[in-house]
């Protein structure tokens, strides 16, 4: 008894703000992040201890079921002090009938059990006296008179604020009406969707969440993928600008986690769909979808088969005081591909679940590009390099996610573990010719790597009257082992070039811990705060060059949340995190990426994480209009510098730019009539930035954007849309970037009962523009990827419409540094 005193949540708050206290005293040396990081590790023990004295707290259990036998779900069981009858508790039962009500003090109960069709049921003088109670089950009679069916609709305002999150309900829009996500997700505040991928307003590419299992794909990968998804399968998105800390520290930009609608139907569902495409050459791509769920079952068959042809054209300038390379390139490319997952949940009882998720996925892209490239000075041609070839990239990538989760009470309380394996296999087998009137070369260039990533975390949830406390542990471990060979030809063989080939094998362990606390203060305010430890551990080594870089580092990445309602139409809250992005693992591989004899890239093994500090302030009006101030500072950003040596045009990374940014996002979202609904949006913001090195040259700058979404309700069949969104000129660093503009109409017609669904669309876009300017010349990329095209989707929906798939949360996110 002494010990489970000791372990209350009360103390257990005194213990975390002690910790809190001493980290906040800390240096930020190696050996006081250890002892952080076993310190974290120790509270979540203690909390863990926590949960089991909670566990073992009196309880009263039971079961709710119909005069045959079987459960009843959502009974209400009413708990009241016999006493005066006032009210001291309620729960509802689960699908199978079951209830459990926990933390009762000691004395004399009356339980009132009730539901919608069924008689009410009164257990008097139910008697507690610092023991458990298990209830026999309890028997309810149908009522003989039956109720006239009423349809009570809850309609949520289509943007809410939570305390660490947006959330945009798109089933209360036009655009949840028979449409792709894709389609779905450009009326979506802060957010830009093109055919490239989702970006943020003013921040970048972001993660992408299916009820919070990340997405590992982006571009036209993930563009594809959300063209597969319904709008009708999805009940909200969150949009999530600044991470708390139950997730990973990696990336800057923030993540959406798109939540699928949950029902309990039992039985089947399914769906067929294809699209096709036509631009300057014909796409496709057929899907297939398959649940299932009965009692104890949930699961879903999924099934994707594409074949891409595409073309675009890039001019490429470097033009200098003193010499100039001009270029252009056409690359058409053909890219089969097959997709399939299979996930299964299984219900081993009320407390018990467990299940896996695989996903398999393979490519085979084929690419034939010719470029050219002249050097000279001034208007002076000295030079002309043509090169021509084909690259063949085909792609194996597997996923699975093995998982338990143990529900401790019905009062939210739940342990969460997984295991999780992804591996990867790209190659890059790349033959050229390059000839000019003095050169002539013929090249095997051929790139592999073999990923293998594994990771193990649990996660705990202790949800309390006067706080919800979030904590979990993760290891991560990651295994690169890559390679290049370069092949000239000559004497009628293709003979390996030691000088231009190499080996590099990568490992790197992450360790991870998190505490988070939520707090509801008052009606009106929420606030939430969290730390996050991360500690890894890299090394790589080249045999071919004998060379091996070692570096391990630590860092604390603290989230704090504000939220503060003054009435129904008013809204504000405020957040701040800590962010590192750590350098893709192909861009730390020593290679030389060659696009033609003179021309490549190469990776850089010394690139070292970058840090940044995220501040915003956020209000939102009657849930219509949303206004948002935010602040970034950046440092050690990985930057792109290119040097010119003669013919000789070499690129790497490296950690060379300090950014700070701080610009404004408005949106507004409102239904003019019930048949037209609008969704535009405006961004702002200033960037300022230093450089560590002459060569680049930095200019400080400002960007700016728009769009304007509208959807129209013809008929209840028959709805159009009109989207139109601009980019204006900006600058960024030793980057500006050109205006670029895409307009999107399209419509959508269900037919057979809603069941059958066609989707015409057509799409304009512009040109890909930028300048990243250094101090000896000015290089400019120029890249059309033919966005003028038209559409034709076809749906078909089968089956029961009410029967959801596995939505098992799963969090991955080291796989997205391995695409």
């Amino acid at each position: 008894m002494v010990a489970s005193q000791m372990l209350n949540p009360l103390s257990l708050l005194r213990i975390s703000n002690f910790f809190l206290l001493v980290v906040s005293s800390m240096q930020t040396n190696q050996i006081y992040m250890k002892l952080f990081f076993f310190k974290v590790c120790t509270l979540s023990f203690l909390l863990l201890l926590s949960l089991i004295y909670e566990s073992s707290a009196q309880t009263v259990s039971g079961r709710v079921i119909e005069t045959g036998g079987s459960g009843i779900e959502n009974a209400t069981i009413t708990v009241l002090n016999a006493a005066d009858s006032t009210v001291v508790k309620y729960e509802a039962s689960n699908k199978e009938g079951y209830f459990e009500i926990t933390n009762l003090n000691n004395g004399v109960f009356t339980f009132k059990i009730s539901c919608i069709g069924y008689s009410n049921q009164l257990l008097n003088n139910i008697r507690f006296n610092g023991s458990s109670v298990k209830l026999t089950d309890v028997a309810l009679n149908k009522q003989s008179k039956e109720l006239k069916e009423v349809a009570i609709e809850s309609k949520h305002p289509v943007l809410e604020r939570k305390v660490d999150r947006w959330i945009f309900n798109l089933n209360n829009t036009i655009a949840a009406n028979g449409s792709s996500l894709f389609e779905a997700l450009q009326v979506a505040p802060f957010l830009k969707v093109s055919d490239n991928g989702v970006s943020m307003a003013g921040k970048g590419v972001l993660g992408v969440m299916l009820n919070e299992k990340i997405v590992y794909l982006s571009g036209t990968d993930l563009t594809n993928y959300l063209k597969a998804l319904r709008s009708e399968s999805v009940e909200k998105i969150e949009i999530i600008t600044n991470p708390p800390a139950k997730y990973e520290a990696q990336g800057d930009a923030g993540l959406i986690n798109i939540v699928l609608k949950k029902n309990e139907s039992l039985g089947w569902r399914g769906s067929l769909s294809s699209t096709y495409r036509q631009g300057f050459y014909a796409s496709y791509n057929n899907n297939l979808a398959l649940f299932f769920r009965s009692k104890k079952i949930n699961s879903s068959f999924t099934f994707g088969q594409s074949r891409y042809h595409n073309m675009q054209n890039n001019w490429l300038n470097m033009i200098g005081n003193s010499s100039q390379i001009l270029s252009n390139e056409q690359r058409i490319s053909i890219t089969p591909g097959l997709q399939a997952g299979l996930s299964i949940d299984y219900e081993l009882d009320r407390h018990n679940n467990i299940g896996f998720i695989y996903n398999i996925s393979q490519s085979k892209e084929n690419n034939a590009f010719v470029n050219s490239y002249s050097y000279g000075k001034s208007n002076t041609v000295d030079s002309v390099l043509n090169t021509n070839g084909e690259m063949y990239r085909p792609l194996f990538a597997q996923t699975l996610n093995i998982y338990h989760d143990l529900k401790i009470d019905s009062a939210g309380k739940k342990l969460s573990s997984s295991v999780n394996f992804f591996s990867n296999r790209p190659e890059i087998r790349n033959n050229f010719v390059s000839e000019s009137e003095s050169t002539y070369a013929a090249v095997r260039n051929n790139n592999s790597s073999k990923y293998n990533i594994w990771s193990v975390q649990s996660d705990l949830t202790l949800p309390y009257k006067w706080a919800k406390i979030e904590t979990g542990i993760k290891f991560a471990n990651f295994d690169n082992n890559a390679d290049v060979e370069y092949y000239n030809y000559a004497h009628e063989n293709f003979l390996l070039d030691k000088t231009r080939s190499n080996e590099f094998n990568y490992t790197e362990k992450n360790l991870a811990s998190y505490f988070s606390m939520s707090s509801e203060l008052s009606k009106k305010m929420t606030l939430k705060a969290g730390l996050r430890y991360e500690y890894t551990m890299t090394d790589g080594y080249s045999p071919t060059l004998d060379q091996r870089n070692k570096r391990n580092y630590g860092a604390l990445f603290p989230t704090a949340y504000i939220i503060y309602k003054a009435d129904a139409n008013n809204v504000l809250s405020l957040n701040y995190s800590r962010r590192i992005n750590r350098p893709g693992l192909s861009s730390l591989n020593p290679f030389a990426y060659y696009t033609n004899i003179y021309t490549y890239f190469i990776g850089n093994p010394l690139l070292l994480p970058s840090y940044s500090n995220n501040f915003e302030l956020n209000y939102l009006y009657k849930s219509m209009v949303s206004f948002t101030v935010f602040t970034q500072h950046a440092s050690d950003v990985n930057s792109l510098l290119t040097t010119i040596d003669g013919p000789l045009v070499v690129s790497s990374g490296g950690n060379f730019i300090s950014r700070d940014n701080v610009g404004a996002y408005v949106s507004i979202n409102r239904a003019f009539f019930k048949w037209w609904e609008n969704s535009s949006s405006a961004s702002f913001f200033y960037s300022s930035s230093e450089s560590k090195i002459e060569a680049i040259s930095i200019q400080n700058g400002t960007s700016a954007s728009f769009s304007l979404n509208n959807n129209f309700k013809a008929t209840k069949q028959l709805n159009f849309y009109l989207n139109y969104s601009q980019s204006l000129p900006s600058t960024s660093g030793n980057t500006y970037t050109y205006s670029v503009r895409d307009f999107r109409v399209g419509a959508r017609l269900k037919l057979l009962n809603d069941n059958l669904i066609i989707n015409p669309s057509g799409f304009l876009g512009t040109v890909n523009k930028y300048d990243v300017r250094f101090n000896e010349f000015v290089r400019t990329e120029r890249t059309d990827y033919y966005y003028k095209n038209f559409g034709l989707g076809i749906t078909y929906l089968f089956g029961r419409s009410k029967v959801s798939g596995n939505n098992k949360d799963i969090s991955f996110d080291e796989k997205r540094r391995a695409q």
